[in-house]
C-alpha cells in the first residue's frame, strides 16, 4: 500500500477515538415522537432552498441575450445628455432595454430625476437603469 492509503485509512478508518460511545443504548426520547423519515430527508437537504435557482438565472440569461452593450464612448455621450437634461426640461425620446420583457423600447417624455449613486434615471412614468439607456434623441416641436 502506498503512504497516501495508508494516512486515508488511518484517518477514516480509525475509530478507536470513539471506543467510549460506540456501545452506549440508543436514548429514545419520552416527550418527542420520532421524526418521520421523510421529514429526516428534508433537514438534511440544505440546498432544497435553492431549487428552482437555476431556472430563474437560465431565464434572465435568455432574456439578456438580446441586450447590446454600449461602448464608452456612449456611456459618456448619455451621461453628458442627462446631466444637459436636468437643467433644460426638454422632451425626449429614450430607447433604452427593458430588463422585463427583454427587448429594446422607446419612451418619450420628460427627464424627472436622476439618482447617480443608484444608476436610475426617472422620467414621466419610467424609471431605467442609465446603464440599459442605448440613446437618447431631442424631440422637436
Amino acid at each position: 500500500m502506498d503512504e497516501k492509503r495508508l494516512i486515508e485509512q488511518k484517518i477514516f478508518n480509525d475509530t478507536s477515538t470513539y471506543n467510549d460511545i460506540m456501545n452506549v443504548p440508543y436514548h429514545q426520547s419520552k416527550r418527542h415522537l420520532p421524526m418521520n423519515q421523510l421529514d429526516r430527508a428534508f433537514q438534511f437537504a440544505p440546498f432544497g432552498a435553492l431549487e428552482g435557482f437555476n431556472d430563474l438565472i437560465q431565464e434572465k440569461t435568455e432574456l439578456y441575450e438580446r441586450k447590446k452593450y454600449t461602448t464608452s464612448e456612449t456611456e459618456l455621450t448619455i451621461e453628458r445628455q442627462l446631466k444637459y437634461l436636468q437643467a433644460h426640461s426638454l422632451k425626449v425620446d429614450v430607447n433604452y432595454f427593458n430588463d422585463e420583457s427583454g427587448y429594446y423600447e422607446h419612451f418619450k417624455g420628460y427627464l424627472k430625476s436622476l439618482d447617480w449613486k443608484k444608476g436610475r434615471a426617472d422620467f414621466d412614468e419610467l424609471s431605467v437603469a442609465i446603464l440599459n439607456i442605448r440613446s437618447i434623441k431631442l424631440i422637436k416641436k
